[in-house]
């Protein structure tokens, strides 16, 4: 794995396989194929490395070391600035598998269980699993623009990216925003429990199943031509990792949209209520 830029498998690996590039008893070179930038040019990996080697610095930290998981909000916005992807090149799960592989240690760190043992989805399972494809992904759908605050509250409590991740009504920008509103609200308010959270997503997976939010949100562009600039940017190695970085400056949403996704989550959020309580929950 010693590879400088990105590359991807050329498909699905085999427990042994892992194992044998892990010790070192294997090259990749066979394995893999690279992963480039329209332009043609190979996608550098000195960013990510060197926040990978900040991560290891912090992984002993008493935050972390206590809670693991507190990793994921500092680590999601800043792999999502370093790795510069397209959404089609994000959604290829063997190029996850090898940036897991390359950075096994950190991948054993945040998800071995007692026994030192990872489950494979965290190196080749779905978009709400994979140990990497997890955060950058959270960082995609829960930026407002180029601002990754939101991003922090989204992994506030597991949850919410192991619940929302996949569902394809958090594509619509608005009503992922509007949803960390109430999941996790800006103001300092209370962060939902784990209950409300994952009720509140079976309601808008059944709801927004015959009524997408763009109904009430109004038909919802991504800012294509800013994010296809910043994926075509070379990023930076920044002077300090504690520092926030800034994501692509993108004009995603409109308070127009934004006013129509939040009745939308409101009324979902009415309706896992009434339905907690119905089943003999606590409303």
């Amino acid at each position: 794995m010693d590879s400088d830029s990105l590359r991807r498998f050329r498909q699905h690996l085999s427990d042994d396989q892992r194992r044998r590039l892990i010790e070192h008893i294997d090259g990749d070179v066979a394995l893999t194929e690279p992963v480039r930038h329209r332009s043609g040019a190979d996608i550098g990996l000195n960013v990510v490395d060197d926040l990978m080697a900040s991560v290891a610095q912090r992984s002993d930290g008493a935050d972390w070391a206590e809670d693991r998981a507190a990793s994921d909000r500092w680590l999601a916005p800043r792999l999502h600035y370093a790795l510069r992807l397209t959404r089609v090149q994000a959604s290829d799960r063997v190029l996850w598998t090898w940036l897991a592989v390359r950075h096994h240690a950190y991948v054993t760190w945040r998800w071995a269980d007692s026994a030192a043992a990872v489950n494979d989805e965290r190196w080749n399972g779905p978009v709400q699993k994979q140990a990497m494809m997890r955060l950058w992904w959270g960082a995609e759908l829960f930026r407002n623009g180029d601002d990754y605050t939101p991003v922090l509250r989204a992994f506030l409590r597991q949850d919410f990216p192991n619940s929302y991740l996949h569902r394809p009504f958090v594509r619509c920008r608005s009503l992922a925003l509007a949803l960390l509103e109430i999941v996790a609200p800006a103001n300092g308010g209370d962060v939902r429990s784990a209950t409300e959270i994952n009720d509140l997503a079976r309601v808008l997976n059944l709801v927004m199943a015959g009524s997408p939010p763009e109904l009430e949100t109004g038909l919802q562009q991504d800012d294509h031509a800013a994010f296809d600039d910043w994926t075509a940017t070379v990023p930076a190695v920044p002077a300090d990792w504690e520092i926030l970085p800034r994501g692509p400056a993108a004009l995603d949403v409109t308070e127009a949209s934004l006013v129509g996704a939040r009745l939308v989550a409101a009324r979902g959020w009415d309706q896992a209520v009434a339905a907690r309580a119905l089943a003999g929950g606590q409303p």
